[in-house]
């Protein structure tokens, strides 16, 4: 009897996680049917692929402002982050119908959305503010196919761990992050990370959950990124090659609990020479990635809607117009910067207000980082004390104006400078 009872609490208990997985599944797929359609001026085929994105936004927009009756007052940022992405959102779709109607092509599908997903994204965009995490963690999965080989042997660089994390790292110490790297990655891991990066291959398993990843790895949020192997394509007519790659990239939020798949970013380059090509091919993929990660964390963890800065800068010491005008080109580059004004202009002495999407403390952090292209002069910055600030060119004191003042000293190298 004792067995008997063993085995019935087994197999009650797989039957439990078996009941879950299949509820889990069911919940995730939403299915939709939609019509699209699209302008023949280009060729059929361009119009099919045209009228079947335009049928995918269709059930999109129907389950979501229809079946869960989301507020129109989102419109613009479901558009930006769910309309315009909205692949990532379809786990499969079958056509079920297609003609031409004069100038027209029509399809009619059956769609099934990653319901989880789209609601995941929801909550997102509808909570007013921004998450926060500070500890991220980049992890690098090997291609999905082995890279070629190149003519000496050697495997083609696709994309370079500590490359990225330089780059990457760079950018995010400015908005106050800290970024790691685990390389290489443990190879128990790989079998919870790989699913993430596969889920619209139509594979019937349920996904990984943020929890799983809980003491796992290390941080507060994992970048995941894998690429794709090195394609070749010979341009015979120019003697080059047409080099392609591309990459997937996930975010798990281990403060928020959510899974959040980015668009895939792909580069190509054309070059005569092989090891000219890959070095190239990498470096603009690695930059394609560092963008789409930046993009994202930018928009969802670092500026609340209500945050906002103004600081103005007395910079003293240029001694050319193109030193002032390199400066400026860099400082309005960077992301945290919503807007640059020049206030005044006097012989060696300029005024900017800088308009700031984050915090002023990270941009003195970077005035003091700078150094021109040319390495012929770096920056000295400093908040002024609105008590004792100096007069500025406007004629107010700091302690008047009511932004932030930074005293910005511009040193010339004694070799290479002016």
């Amino acid at each position: 009897m004792k067995s008997v009872r063993i085995f019935s609490l087994v197999l009650g208990f797989w039957l439990l996680l078996w009941g879950l997985d299949c509820r889990f599944v069911a919940a995730a797929v939403v299915v939709k049917t939609a019509a699209g359609q699209a302008v023949l001026v280009e060729g059929s085929e361009k119009a099919r692929s045209q009228a079947v994105l335009d049928a995918l936004g269709e059930a999109l927009n129907r389950y979501l402002y229809d079946d869960l009756a989301v507020s129109r007052e989102f419109a613009s940022e479901i558009e930006e982050k769910i309309l315009k992405r909205r692949k990532l959102y379809v786990k499969s779709y079958e056509i079920q119908s297609e003609r031409t109607l004069g100038d027209l092509y029509q399809v009619e599908l059956k769609v099934e959305l990653q319901g989880d997903l789209l609601e995941q994204e929801l909550r997102q965009i509808e909570r007013r503010e921004k998450r926060q995490v500070e500890r991220l963690t980049l992890v690098v999965l090997a291609p999905a196919t082995d890279p070629e080989l190149g003519p000496d042997g050697a495997r083609s660089p696709v994309l370079e761990p500590t490359l990225l994390l330089q780059q990457l790292g760079k950018e995010l110490d400015l908005y106050g992050f800290r970024l790691e790297l685990v390389n290489p990655v443990a190879p128990e891991l790989e079998p919870l990370l790989l699913p993430l990066l596969e889920a619209g291959s139509g594979l019937e398993r349920p996904q990984p959950q943020a929890a799983w990843f809980e003491g796992v790895l290390p941080g507060d949020l994992i970048i995941v990124v894998r690429s794709s192997r090195v394609r070749e394509e010979k341009i015979v007519s120019l003697q080059k090659s047409f080099w392609r790659s591309q990459a997937e990239i996930v975010f798990i939020d281990l403060k928020n609990r959510t899974i959040t798949p980015l668009p895939e970013v792909t580069a190509k380059v054309i070059n005569a020479d092989y090891l000219a090509g890959a070095q190239e091919l990498t470096e603009t993929l690695t930059a394609r990635v560092q963008q789409e990660c930046l993009d994202h964390l930018l928009r969802d963890y670092v500026v609340p809607r209500e945050s906002q800065s103004l600081v103005v800068l007395q910079c003293r010491g240029f001694r050319r117009p193109q030193d002032f005008a390199f400066f400026r080109e860099q400082l309005q580059e960077l992301r945290m910067v919503q807007e640059v004004s020049l206030q005044a202009l006097a012989a060696g002495s300029v005024e900017v207000s800088v308009r700031l999407l984050t915090k002023a403390p990270l941009l003195l952090k970077w005035l003091n980082d700078f150094s021109a292209g040319n390495g012929s002069f770096t920056l000295q910055a400093y908040a002024l004390d609105k008590g004792v600030a100096e007069k500025s060119m406007l004629d107010k004191t700091a302690a008047d104006a009511g932004p932030e003042q930074f005293l910005v000293r511009v040193i010339y190298d004694s070799v290479t400078g002016q």
